[in-house]
């Protein structure tokens, strides 16, 4: 097996252009870019349900796309895409149910098949790729969406240390170190989502 060795194309970066990518066209690709929350609907829509006044107009994604073509034989050749993400995106830790933002960095990579049975027939235990329908108009803005959906964590939690040690919530019931029930008088106000995550400082 061996890379056919093709002109790459730089991916022009517009909103526009990235919704509608031809790779039935046999060409090679390569782009990298920052995009906004704000641009990426179904991020924007989930940040917002959870924190109304975050900044999606200024914080995203910086993205990093190849393609290229192996050559399987004379007349076979699999089309690939490997992607590269990485975000500072805002969560609630599941320990102490505060907000935080965390730093999110992975790749992806993915073999385009011409017809929707083969990727349905694609199989589930490749860990190495995963399976697209090639398309004429590749929508690039939805695969960014949903591999970082994908790849959020299932249990959020500040860094080791970082969490308010005196005090757990479960169920919204305040519990101290020791086991004990915190009464409701002698509870402190809990701090909104918003306003932790803007004493934070970090880069998009």
């Amino acid at each position: 097996m061996s890379r056919k060795n093709t002109p790459v194309i730089e991916l022009n970066t517009t909103l526009a252009t990235l919704r509608q990518i031809d790779f039935k066209s046999g060409q090679i690709f390569h782009g990298k870019g920052f995009l906004r929350f704000h641009d990426l609907p179904r991020i924007d829509a989930e940040i917002k349900s959870r924190y109304p006044e975050y900044d999606n107009l200024t914080q995203g994604v910086h993205w990093e796309l190849s393609t290229w073509i192996d050559e399987i034989s004379q007349h076979q050749q699999d089309y690939r895409i490997q992607l590269q993400l990485s975000t500072s995106y805002p969560l609630e830790c599941q320990r102490c149910l505060q907000a935080f933002v965390d730093q999110l960095q992975f790749t992806s990579q993915f073999i385009l098949l011409p017809t929707q049975e083969d990727v349905d027939l694609f199989p589930l235990d490749n860990d190495a790729e995963d399976a697209l329908l090639m398309s004429h108009q590749f929508d690039l803005i939805e695969l960014f969406e949903d591999e970082l959906l994908l790849n959020l964590p299932l249990i959020p939690k500040h860094a080791e240390g970082l969490c308010e040690l005196d005090h757990i919530f479960i169920s919204d019931i305040r519990i101290d170190i020791e086991g004990v029930q915190i009464s409701q008088d002698d509870q402190k106000e809990r701090k909104t989502a918003f306003a932790a995550l803007k004493k934070l400082k970090f880069d998009a």
